[in-house]
This record gives C-alpha cells, structure tokens and sequence, in this order.
C-alpha cells in the first residue's frame, strides 16, 4: 500500500494508580502514535509502546526507527524492531479495512463477533482492598480476574490470593502474572501452597524457558510463558520441549497484527491454548489486540484486554465495556480515533 503522509507523535499514558509488577512500578509511560495517510486521504492508527521487561526497544529506538522507515517506507528497517513494527502493522490494517468499510476484526474473519469477555486486572495493597475490588469486578459481569503476585513478602500473595478467592467463590476464574519474580524453586513451592485456590493458569512463574519447563513438570497448574516468548526463535519448541500449557500472545510486542496472526495459527496446530493481551497499550493498542483476539476466535480463556479502564490518560476513547464484555463497534477500521 502506498501511504502519501506519516505522521509520528510521542505522547504520555498516565495510570489511575501505579501497578507493581516484578519489573518495578508503572504509574506513566511514553508511547508512539502512529499515523498513516493513503491516497484517499483516510487515516489509520497504530501505536508503539515499548515496555521494559517486555519489549527489545526503548522508546527512543522506536521514535528513531519509524522515522527513518517514514522517508522510505522500507520495511526492512523494521526486521528487527517488533514494537515499532506493530505500530505500522495496525495503522495499515486500519487503512486496509476502512477501504472495504469493514471492521477490522470482520476485514480479519467475516464470522468473528463484535463482543468478546476480557479478564479484567485486580490491583490493591492489601487483603482487604483486592478482595473488594475483586467483589466490584465480579458485580459487574467479569467472570474472569488476572492478580499479580511475585513480592518479595510470600505469605503477601498467599493471603491476597486465598482472599479473592473467598470473595468470588468458586465459579470465576483467576489467573496469576508473577513477571519472572519468582525463583525456579520458590515457584514450585509456592504454586504446590496454591493448589487449593484452583488457578486458571499461572503466568510467567519465573524466568527463562528451561526454568518454566522445569516448573511445568512439577505442579498441577497450567503455566503460560509471556516475556520469555522473545527468548524463542521456533515457536514449535513451546509444544514439543513442553515449555508451557498457554501462550500469551501481545502483538504489539511481537510484531503486530499480521505476524502475531501466523503466531496464533501455529500454536492452534499445536493443540497449544493462546491468550490475547495487552501490553498495557493505550486505546489504539488495546484496540488492534482486540480485533485480532475476534478474529482468531480466542474468547476462552478470555482475553486480557479490559485494560483501559486502568488508565486517567489515553491517546484516545477506548472500546466500551459492558457486563465484562468488550464492544467493538461496526465503524470501519480499527475503530478508535485519536
């Protein structure tokens, strides 16, 4: 596709409260806006947001790289840079589908749905305050809660998770993100304490892919391997080095879109189950994961992508929620508009 104009803006996501991961706290971040002009004069968006942890780039790397792919538009400069390639990724999936006047999840798959159920991030400090918002969450239709865990205070997240737990009862799942926190053996020890809490799957338990083959082997939970999926350059071995049970799939990590399309397909071949999420992105990003969790079909586990309401400022209005379900609407295109 020939693009007539780029536009390239470094903008701030702020969150509503700092959420504590194993790689520090985030309460603001920089991200890149993307914009790309056709001979129509339509627009599409994508966004860049590198995170430390998460993503090879820093954000001065991608505002560089997409610089200097702009002047040429020659996709090469972006082989080796998944995050800026993600952003150029959707902002021409966005044009494509607005040519044809299709959303983008149906320019995807014409039989995808426009609502899928998305888990949805319970923070707090303190027994007390997760298990209440845990309760706010559940009240209004989320059938599905994603908690961090891997402080450094054991007994912290044990008392958290059990809490919840009783709170919610029985019938909602609860996934659990320790971003590499946890050493090799503390996670075994820890998870084989959490047996009782019946966990829908287990992220990230530690780091590096032997470790989480070692951890697979020896609890009862389905372990799911996000940040260390950049360690592996043949997705294959996920299945058959029995690395982890769930693939978490952020294809502004990735690469976009389209390579995380082929990503998703190889992994269903495998009998591997595939979650759509968020980077933490802003609307754009949240957006371009959504279409893609619609059109690959990935409703169950649901996907993690109720992330927008964390955020006070947004490069845009995100998609609605409603009853733990995420809207996307019949506009062409990506559907959000910066």
């Amino acid at each position: 596709m020939h693009l007539t104009e780029v536009k390239v803006e470094k903008r701030f996501l702020r969150y509503k409260k700092a959420i504590s991961t194993s790689h520090g706290k985030i309460d603001e971040r920089q991200v890149i806006l993307v914009r790309v002009k056709n001979a129509e004069g339509n627009w599409g968006y994508g966004e860049s947001s590198p995170l430390e942890g998460f993503s090879k780039e820093t954000i001065e790397d991608v505002e560089e790289i997409i610089f200097e792919w702009s002047k040429s538009q020659n996709d090469d400069l972006l082989s080796q840079a998944p995050t800026a390639k993600s952003a150029i990724d959707c902002a021409v999936s966005d044009l494509k589908a607005q040519e044809l006047g299709l959303p983008l999840h149906k320019f995807l798959n014409v039989e995808s749905q426009a609502r899928l159920p998305v888990s949805q991030l319970i923070l707090g400090e303190t027994s007390r305050e997760i298990s209440l918002n845990a309760r706010k969450a559940t009240d209004v239709g989320y059938k599905t809660l994603k908690i961090k865990v891997g402080d450094k205070n054991l007994s912290n997240d044990l008392e958290k998770l059990k809490a919840v737990r009783e709170t919610v009862g029985s019938e909602v799942a609860i996934r659990i993100d320790a971003n590499g926190g946890w050493e090799t053996n503390q996670a075994i020890e820890t998870l084989g304490e959490l047996d009782e809490i019946e966990l829908e799957f287990v992220e990230e338990p530690t780091k590096g892919i032997d470790n989480l083959a070692l951890i697979r082997k020896h609890v009862t939970q389905k372990i799911a391997i996000d940040e260390s999926l950049l360690e592996i350059e043949d997705f294959e071995t996920i299945a058959t080095d029995q690395i982890a049970d769930v693939v978490i799939i952020k294809p502004s990590a990735i690469g976009g879109i389209s390579f995380a399309s082929h990503v998703i397909q190889r992994m269903k071949n495998l009998n591997v189950e595939v979650v759509v999420t968020s980077l933490l992105d802003g609307a754009v990003g949240v957006a371009a994961a959504a279409h893609l969790a619609s059109a690959s079909e990935l409703l169950n586990p649901a996907p993690g992508l109720a992330t927008s309401s964390l955020l006070s400022d947004d490069l845009a209005k995100p998609l609605s929620l409603q009853n733990g379900q995420l809207i996307l609407n019949d506009s062409p295109g990506l559907g959000v508009h910066p």
